[in-house]
């Protein structure tokens, strides 16, 4: 689950934009019919993009407001990478 990937990286693991992006993709394809956007957000090299539909999935799934902090406090996409 995408929760998954963002707890793993709040808690240290290593992360790589590249592997994020691929699970994601994953995932929205096996719930397609949820209306994700994270993907097209990083396919689109907006941060903010990126950071408000790893919000409005956090939202939308009822998780902990608190991870939405973690969100805004990292970069999702790194260029070059």
């Amino acid at each position: 689950m995408i929760i998954d990937l963002i707890l793993d990286r709040k808690d240290g693991a290593e992360y790589s934009p590249r592997d994020f992006y691929n699970s994601v993709r994953e995932y929205e394809d096996t719930f397609e019919s949820l209306g994700f956007s994270i993907s097209r957000a990083m396919d689109g090299e907006s941060e903010l993009s990126v950071k408000k539909a790893l919000c409005e999935y956090i939202i939308n799934n009822g998780y902990s407001m608190d991870i939405t902090e973690y969100i805004y406090s990292v970069n999702w996409i790194i260029k070059g990478v």
